[in-house]
């Protein structure tokens, strides 16, 4: 019989004992009887083996409390002087939902746009309806013909996917004809390779012998978990030992612990913030270091593009008497009617 030890859950007491039964039952030496330390040990190991596996998640790897998406819940929990504090005016104004500014006629009704509409993209009036054709919309409402010398294709599903059985129609010879030797043979499917091995089931049947083995103390030793010091920190100090606080360094030992040199000449890179000197200070800029500092003025495109003397005509335009070609070419071009 299976005892049950002190602090055990019900429900591990329950699968222990029926594996417990099982593996009495399936013991190649049925003679030994167990002892009652022996009985303990095992349920002990079965309710260690039932118990689900922690999480070995350490803090420096965690960022933040563990959060759960798909629910309600808050990532940070609210304070109650929060959650019974009174908003102020300017609060209750943002909380406010936009308003729709839309109009109740200008609103597009459901699958007007979409492809999964389920009536006509527009109501159909009632004169529509009850309306007459013209002889040139019946004109256009007539299907496509066929052209004179069509021939039609073969049947539907011939070599598609989703053809009909059979695909070509079978002759009556064909289907009282005797069975041949060879044709049957060639009707044999394929057979897989005499050493071909299916693929394993998913679940694996536990052997007997696996079911009654005891682990070693090897197999005991390797299970248990690592033990790791409680607190979120380490010791910031790691003892040396006394024959390394008394070791003395070879010399090549010290030849490499000298650290690289740079090259001559090297100059190490310029600050960010420069360190302007007195002298640059108080020097006094010269007439022409005022004169390029000053920016420069330029017209704007109004004062540029608008010119009010365009059209303006000069005096001397005025006074100036016009010569001979110039009159000649000034004559318009006389065309016959």
């Amino acid at each position: 019989t299976a005892i049950k030890p002190r602090g055990t859950p019900r429900s591990v007491y329950f699968i222990s004992s029926r594996r417990e039964r099982a593996a009495c039952c399936c013991c190649v030496r049925p003679a030994v009887e167990m002892t009652r330390e022996k009985a303990t040990e095992r349920l002990n190991r079965f309710a260690q083996l039932s118990t689900p596996k922690e999480s070995k998640a350490d803090w420096w790897t965690s960022f933040g409390p563990k959060l759960q998406w798909g629910n309600q819940e808050s990532m940070w929990p609210v304070s109650r002087a929060a959650l019974t504090s009174t908003p102020s005016a300017r609060l209750t104004q943002l909380a406010q939902c936009k308003q729709d500014h839309r109009r109740p006629d200008t609103l597009i009704p459901e699958y007007q746009f979409s492809c999964g509409r389920m009536s006509t993209l527009w109501d159909v009036s009632e004169a529509a309806l009850s309306a007459l054709c013209s002889e040139r919309v019946s004109f256009l409402a007539r299907h496509k013909t066929a052209v004179s010398g069509y021939l039609r294709h073969r049947e539907q599903f011939v070599y598609s996917c989703g053809r009909c059985s059979p695909i070509w129609r079978v002759r009556q010879d064909a289907i009282i004809c005797p069975q041949r030797p060879r044709t049957a043979s060639l009707a044999q499917s394929k057979r897989t390779h005499r050493l071909y091995i299916p693929a394993r089931e998913v679940q694996t049947v536990v052997s007997r012998a696996a079911k009654g083995c005891t682990a070693s103390e090897h197999t005991e030793r390797l299970a248990k978990a690592k033990e790791k010091a409680e607190g979120p920190f380490r010791e910031p100090q790691s003892q040396v030992s006394e024959a390394a606080k008394r070791a003395r360094p070879t010399d090549r030992i010290l030849d490499l612990a000298r650290p690289k040199k740079v090259a001559e000449g090297y100059q190490p890179c310029r600050d960010v913030e420069w360190k302007v000197s007195n002298g640059a200070k108080n020097a006094v800029a010269s007439n022409r270091m005022s004169e390029m500092a000053g920016p420069i003025i330029r017209e704007t495109m109004d004062h540029v593009q608008f010119n009010p003397d365009a059209f303006k005509v000069s005096e001397a335009a005025r006074k100036a008497t016009a010569s001979a070609r110039i009159k000649e070419l000034a004559q318009p071009i006389r065309r016959g009617t």
